[in-house]
This record gives structure tokens, C-alpha cells and sequence, in this order.
């Protein structure tokens, strides 16, 4: 289950909605100029109806923002290289390789978009191992109390909080982290927030806010120790793997 009450998120999630009905259109748009330009209808009428089902599940899985996305996504990135490779290939109209161009670009617009820990967080469920996971042990001050978290995910100026405390979307917290040397204070909005099942923390999509008391130079040298740990800790664990081979 995922919450995305905040507006902010909402109207973004509107936006991808425009771009995913954009490239359905272009290509169902192309199918019918291809099938017209070969003179297959059978084939044509088969192959949107193929589209249209493919589409369905894919809008799906959009809507409830599941990792399924990208899967389908991939497809639909392959089908649109494969087209326009054939196209450069034979050599056929230049209005078809626009089509299917313009789709490939509407997608990744899309795919650019949706690549950050508020809609889709990486989380490392498979690493059995905590010593090797690419997270934070954090804390974080909500309603004048400290609760312990993980930040799992660290992108574009966002990331990712996993805690079992119920913070709602919307509400902006204090997160304090440390690297060791010094002391780091970030302000977040929670943008989303997402529960697996029982038994495991709730996963919250946040957006850091940069001001006065909040510098944007903060958040840069935390990243860049998010990024060594994530080096240092694959070392280890290939190292630890190799050893034990």
C-alpha cells in the first residue's frame, strides 16, 4: 500500500499520467501508419489490440506506482529501439521514425521523472546481512520526539526513511545523521510512504529543504559519504564473499 495524499506529489503523479497517455498515442498512432503504409490490416487491428491490453497493465501499475513499472517500461523501451532499428535498417518513411522517436523520448521524460526515492525508494530486503546493506542507521524528530530510522535511498534530493513510527504525508521532520566525524541536520517533507506487510518498517519518500538553518552544503558532503559507505561496504562484502569461497 502507498500513500500519496500530499498535493505537491499528486500533480506530478498527474503530469506522468499526460506523458504515459502521450506515447500510448504516438504509438498506437505509428502501428496504424505502419499497418496502412504495409497494407496489413488484420495484423494492425491484432497488434493494437495487443497494445491496448499491454497498456492497461501498464497504467495499472502506474497508478499504484509499482516496481512492475519499470518491467514494463523496459518492454516498451525495447519494442521502440527495435522499431526504430528496423526503420533505419530498410529504410522506410521518415514519418514513422519521428513517431516512434517521439514516443521513446516521451518515455524517458517519464522514466526520468519517476527515478527518485519519492515514488520508487531503493530498499535492499534481499541483504540478509545489515553490515552490507546500502543504509543509514539515522534518527529523526517528529512531534518533539526522536525515533530511530534507516535512510535507505539518497537521490536527487530526496530519499528515503524506513521506520515503524506512523508519520503522515505532508508533515516535515528533523532528520539527524552522522558520518562519524561530525553531525548532520537535514529538514524533510514526507512526500509518500509505502507499506510492504506486516513486520517491516514503513518506507517514507522525503524531499530535503534547503535555507538558512538547512544549507544545500550540508546535504552534498552527506552524499558524498552515503556514496564512499556504498563503495566500502561492496569491497567488503566481495571481499567477505571471496574469502569465504
Amino acid at each position: 500500500m502507498i500513500d500519496i495524499s500530499n498535493l505537491k506529489i499528486r500533480q506530478d503523479i498527474d503530469r506522468v499520467h499526460l506523458l504515459q497517455w502521450g506515447h500510448f498515442s504516438i504509438l498506437s498512432l505509428a502501428f496504424i501508419v505502419e499497418g496502412f503504409f504495409n497494407v496489413k490490416i488484420f495484423w494492425t487491428i491484432f497488434s493494437l489490440l495487443g497494445l491496448m491490453v499491454f497498456y492497461k497493465l501498464y497504467f495499472k501499475t502506474l497508478s499504484d506506482l509499482y516496481y512492475s513499472f519499470w518491467t514494463f517500461s523496459f518492454a516498451t523501451a525495447c519494442l521502440i529501439v527495435y522499431k526504430l532499428y528496423h526503420i533505419i535498417m530498410s529504410q522506410s518513411d521518415l514519418q514513422l521514425f519521428y513517431l516512434y522517436l517521439i514516443a521513446g523520448i516521451i518515455l524517458t521524460i517519464e522514466t526520468y521523472i519517476l527515478l527518485s526515492p519519492i515514488y520508487y525508494p531503493r530498499v535492499s530486503w534481499w541483504e540478509y546481512d545489515f553490515r552490507f546493506r546500502d543504509d543509514l542507521k539515522v534518527k529523526f524528530r517528529y512531534e518533539d520526539k526522536k525515533h530511530e530510522a534507516r535512510l535507505t535511498d539518497l537521490r536527487r534530493n530526496a530519499g528515503c526513511l524506513a521506520s515503524f513510527e506512523e508519520i503522515v504525508v505532508g508533515d516535515k521532520v528533523e532528520v539527524l545523521a552522522s558520518n562519524g566525524v561530525r553531525e548532520f541536520n537535514f529538514l524533510v517533507e514526507i512526500m509518500s510512504k509505502r507499506r510492504y506487510s506486516l513486520g517491516r518498517p514503513s518506507t517514507h519518500g522525503v524531499r530535503f529543504i534547503f535555507n538558512d538553518d538547512f544549507p544545500e552544503s550540508e546535504h552534498e558532503e552527506f552524499h558524498n559519504y552515503w556514496i564512499n559507505e556504498k563503495v566500502f561496504k561492496n569491497k567488503t562484502r566481495f571481499k567477505k564473499q571471496g574469502e569465504n569461497a
